[in-house]
């Protein structure tokens, strides 16, 4: 079977949206990845938009963290995708059953987050980092798929999504994604605190029976300390994945950038993930030992006016005078 002129080798995966393929172009005798949308979605307008919104997403960047696109067409009365074909597993696969060491979780969630920061430069947000869509290649270097709901911040278009349109999944989504708010690339940082955190405690930061539960959990409900969890071994790096699950996208990392390279600095022990929020935790700590001082200072006064009272109850009388005080020694009594 084809699809133009590139000819369909195996099936390699489902979505939502569409059937990727592993198929060869003749053209330039090379593999590539063919992202087909699904027949059943060519019917609505709506998801043939984001389908082609993709190719113009990811066709604007190029970045040794994303996934290349080499071409867009339609054929057999749908629409395709060839993009580059990856050797590596995806990140779902790799995450199952382990928590990674902080040094391997970094370098990963670093990669990420600069691939994050380019793409957002160029007027892109993602809207669906998760675990499946993060490629893992032999060498160990990430390429970022799938920008199949990706937002293209274009004044001069129509705004193609309605209000209130949940997209993206669950346990990864932002707050404001849940809340059907504006999400900007600050929402992806927040899914990449969650990966961080799912790599490091081996568990997710919200989770639940149901939508409605997980919904609950992310708007309403604290994520625990990594470092409770075991396994995350850094309080720099469970502090910086605290800080990307903040509720608010103006607590969290504002750029991919400052978010690469805080996580880089959680392999240096000696210095903080982020340089900005250090005064106040200094100035609250030598506050605090201020105080102690001051108690502990009130505490040994009262200790010592304690154990005078003491002696004095115990010290006897001094016998009585012989002669008044006011007398001199050798002046005669009357």
């Amino acid at each position: 079977m084809k699809y133009g002129r590139y000819e369909i080798i195996e099936e390699l995966g489902r979505g939502t949206m569409g059937v990727v393929y592993k198929a060869h172009d003749p053209q330039i005798d090379r593999m590539v990845a063919l992202k087909v949308l699904r027949e059943d979605r060519v019917v609505s307008q709506e998801f043939v938009v984001r389908f082609l919104r993709e190719a113009k997403a990811i066709g604007r960047i190029t970045h040794p963290n994303i996934v290349t696109v080499y071409d867009v067409g339609q054929d057999h009365g749908t629409i395709y995708i060839a993009m580059e074909y990856l050797e590596g597993r995806p990140l779902n696969d790799v995450i199952k059953g382990r928590r990674f060491p902080v040094e391997e979780a970094v370098n990963i969630c670093s990669q990420v987050a600069e691939a994050l920061g380019y793409a957002h430069g160029r007027g892109i947000t993602h809207r669906d980092i998760k675990p499946s869509n993060i490629i893992l290649t032999p060498d160990n270097r990430i390429k970022l798929t799938d920008f199949g709901i990706a937002r293209i911040e274009d004044p001069d278009a129509a705004q193609q999504t309605q209000a209130g349109d949940i997209l993206g999944t669950p346990v990864y989504m932002s707050p404001e994604q849940v809340l059907g708010k504006t999400a900007d690339g600050r929402s992806d940082l927040y899914a990449l605190g969650v990966i961080a955190f799912e790599m490091v405690t081996g568990q997710r930061p919200f989770d639940g029976g149901n939508i409605a539960a997980i919904f609950q959990s992310i708007t309403h409900q604290a994520p625990p300390d990594p470092m409770a969890l075991g396994g995350c071994g850094s309080r720099t790096l469970a502090d910086l994945i605290l800080r990307s699950l903040a509720k608010k996208p103006e607590d969290r990392f504002q750029t991919g950038e400052a978010m690469a390279a805080a996580l880089k600095r959680c392999l240096d022990s000696d210095s903080h993930p982020f340089p900005e929020m250090t005064r106040r935790p200094v100035k609250a700590a030598a506050s605090k030992k201020r105080v102690l001082a001051a108690l502990a200072g009130v505490l040994l006064t009262l200790a010592v006016a304690m154990i005078g009272i003491q002696m004095l109850r115990k010290t006897p009388p001094p016998p009585p005078l012989k002669h008044p005080p006011w007398r001199l020694r050798n002046q005669p009594p009357n």
